[in-house]
């Protein structure tokens, strides 16, 4: 029997981290089943790392790694804050050094500036109606990809300063603030870069309003306008990694996530590699610190089961961050006992 085990980081527990901990229980109850622990990331937090645990590669500068002619860059650990020109500032060296691909992993940042500051970093100049043309020309011939960890557009009550409210909890008056702002700036970019013009309705195609413009507060519009091309995190981390591949070489498929809830259910580590193990005719288990779906809503993602570390119906509280491997541990280990010989 084979086991794969995925999953992304639970707060500060790096992917790594998880993954270990579920595959030590697991054997600790079956040493004699092969285990395979593949740390993951939807593109935010940790994409670099769980990128080079999976893939291996040249670790450069925190959040940059080169693998197979590519760089990777994490928008999460150059800019945390939410501004974005050290982002910008980390693809003008990777230019510098020959890159031909760049890959930029978006998400889990606490701010929005729409990729205002990469584009003036990267254009070498403060004035953006200078910056955006410098930068996208310094990126002619560059393959450039945002991997982003959620599908939300710049602008509007589902965009990046809407979703500020409870991602980073402002008021609803500094996201109505910054949505202004953000609106302004988008209609300057769009007065910068010639419209593309969908061939089949003919509209006017809105950079800002691509699925995962918002992402990283709004980075993946700063690097749409730059030219990249959007995709969904998990799944390019999927592709990247080989997933399918290894889905298909396995028995059993766990996958861990933090908090299993609705938004697991789409654009989600989850969704993707449950997905993957639907596809390839694979049992695969939810292992989730908590559990926030029922049996239903599991089932209908293609799920087996989803187990949690803290019982909903108990008072307990959940396991302190420093005890959290642990509790993996010993969840995983019982887990193991109760899916044997699958």
């Amino acid at each position: 029997m084979r086991v794969l085990i995925c999953s992304d980081h639970w707060a500060d527990l790096s992917a790594d981290g998880v993954t270990a901990a579920i595959a030590e229980g697991w054997q600790q109850r079956q040493p004699d089943v092969g285990v395979e622990a593949v740390p993951f990331s939807a593109g935010g937090i940790g994409f670099v790392d769980a990128l080079e645990r999976s893939l291996g590669g040249v670790v450069g500068a925190a959040g940059h790694l080169d693998h197979d002619g590519v760089t990777y860059l994490d928008s999460a650990e150059l800019s945390p804050d939410g501004d974005s020109a050290p982002l910008g500032r980390a693809i003008g060296a990777a230019l510098d050094q020959g890159a031909g691909r760049v890959v930029v992993g978006v998400g889990e940042v606490a701010g929005v500036d729409g990729g205002h500051g990469l584009i003036t970093a990267l254009g070498g100049h403060p004035d953006l109606a200078v910056a955006l043309p410098a930068a996208r020309e310094r990126l002619t011939g560059i393959g450039l990809t945002a991997a982003c960890d959620s599908d939300i557009p710049l602008l509007g009550l589902q965009g990046a300063a809407a979703a500020a409210v409870e991602g980073l909890g402002w008021t609803k008056q500094e996201a109505q603030d910054r949505e202004r702002a953000m609106g302004a700036y988008a209609d300057q970019v769009r007065r910068l870069i010639p419209a593309r013009t969908d061939l089949l309705t003919g509209k006017e195609h809105r950079t800002d309003r691509e699925p995962g413009a918002g992402a990283g507060g709004g980075v993946g519009f700063g690097l749409a306008a730059l030219g990249a091309q959007l995709r969904p995190g998990p799944e390019f981390f999927a592709e990247t990694v080989g997933l399918a591949a290894r889905v298909a070489e396995s028995d059993l498929v766990v996958v861990g996530t933090r908090v299993f809830d609705w938004r697991s259910l789409e654009h989600a580590v989850v969704a993707t590699v449950v997905g993957a193990a639907g596809d390839a005719a694979k049992p695969s288990l939810v292992l989730a610190e908590q559990v926030e779906v029922g049996r239903r809503e599991t089932m209908s993602l293609g799920a087996s089961a989803a187990y949690g570390l803290v019982d909903p119906m108990s008072r307990r509280p959940a396991p302190d961050r420093a005890d959290l491997p642990q509790a993996l541990q010993t969840t995983a280990r019982r887990l193991a006992g109760t899916w044997r010989g699958v």
